[in-house]
């Protein structure tokens, strides 16, 4: 029963904050980029937001559904809707572990909402 509860929180928790996110059109996603947008981030959370959730530790490898789902999205579009109150939420560290193990990393330097992806380690 407590885990139950505490999915369900996570959930709504995450629920509000996409809805939050969805609702704020920046210059850069007007229109039918924002729609896609908004799609595109509907799209993502039910297959990969087990992998993302904070805290930044443990990593665990996404599904196979997560991989597909994050290759087919506009990655720049939803970095511009992360904001402090999906940072809460949202580990962007596990985000980038997502990105790269789902062959499409982000590049060194890049930023997604106010972090900016590190330099690879060799």
């Amino acid at each position: 029963m407590a885990g139950t509860l505490g999915s369900f929180w996570v959930v709504l928790a995450f629920t509000a904050v996409a809805t939050t996110a969805t609702v704020r059109e920046t210059p850069a996603a007007t229109g039918t980029e924002a729609t896609s947008c908004n799609s595109d981030l509907f799209s993502l959370i039910p297959r990969c937001i087990l992998y993302v959730m904070q805290p930044d530790n443990p990593k665990e490898v996404p599904s196979q559904a997560c991989c597909d789902a994050y290759r087919e999205v506009d990655v720049p579009c939803l970095c511009s809707k992360v904001d402090k109150g999906i940072e809460e939420i949202i580990s962007m560290a596990k985000v980038v572990f997502v990105a790269g193990y789902c062959k499409r990393p982000f590049a060194p330097g890049a930023k997604c909402g106010s972090y900016t992806i590190p330099p690879k380690v060799q």
